[in-house]
């Protein structure tokens, strides 16, 4: 769609350009055929990242393209033709994940965070977590206490955010290699977009009571991704 957009454009410009010069006529086209031939090859490589599962240099370097340049005028686009702006930063967010997971793979991680919104406790518990998650007394009726668990199991550094200058100044402070961030999909995407080229894999949080009260979140999802970047408890490194 963003290559057909730059077609329209080249082409109701091209008319204008070229009854004043045949030579700016011709140079703006090239212009226009390199832009559309680098996001055409730029949009297979990340389709064979994801299918093959193999990272080559060139596609870590794309997920700055994704991110900063070409997902802003996919956004525009999709507004243009009604898109709900949810699903477009959904899958914007499936294709990060994937570009991250593959990167971190190989290099591994040494210093792990894990970002929570302050949404994910039950509204009405009196309990401070926001600077020790496992103040938690593990009652269940949130997601916090198996979080809880899962910090204890991993030794892991899981940080409660109350909002997002507070996530800010968390990870200046952690300086992590690798976040795993929860949130909803708007939040999600200014965390990454701003933490950029730190790499966040995103976990979008459930909603059954509506936004920002009483948010759930898959515990289950956070674990397998722990296995698939092989990360082990830090007493447990050599």
């Amino acid at each position: 769609m963003v290559i057909s957009f730059i077609g329209l454009i080249w082409y109701i410009s091209y008319k204008g350009i070229g009854e004043i010069s045949s030579f700016l006529g011709l140079t703006f086209t090239l212009i226009v055929a390199t832009l559309g031939i680098f996001l055409f090859f730029s949009t297979m490589i990340l389709v064979f990242t994801m299918i093959s599962g193999k990272q080559s240099k060139l596609s870590i370097k794309l997920r700055g393209l994704v991110t900063k340049l070409l997902f802003p005028i996919v956004l525009k686009i999709a507004k243009l033709f009604k898109i709900d702006k949810d699903k477009v930063i959904r899958s914007f967010i499936a294709v990060n994940n994937e570009l991250v997971l593959e990167s971190v793979r190989e290099r591994g991680v040494n210093n792990l965070l894990i970002l929570l919104p302050h949404c994910i406790q039950l509204e009405n518990c009196e309990l401070k977590i926001s600077h020790n998650i496992l103040n938690c007394k593990k009652c269940g009726k949130c997601d916090i206490g198996d979080l809880a668990k899962l910090s204890e199991k991993y030794n892991l550094n899981i940080k409660v955010a109350t909002g997002g200058t507070i996530a800010r100044r968390i990870v200046k402070d952690t300086r992590p290699d690798l976040i795993i961030a929860v949130a909803c999909e708007r939040d999600m995407l200014s965390g990454i977009q701003d933490t950029f080229p730190l790499p966040v894999i995103g976990l979008i949080n459930e909603r059954p009571y509506g936004p920002c009260i009483n948010t759930r979140v898959s515990v289950a999802f956070i674990e397998k991704t722990l296995e698939i970047i092989n990360y082990r408890r830090q007493d447990e490194r050599t």
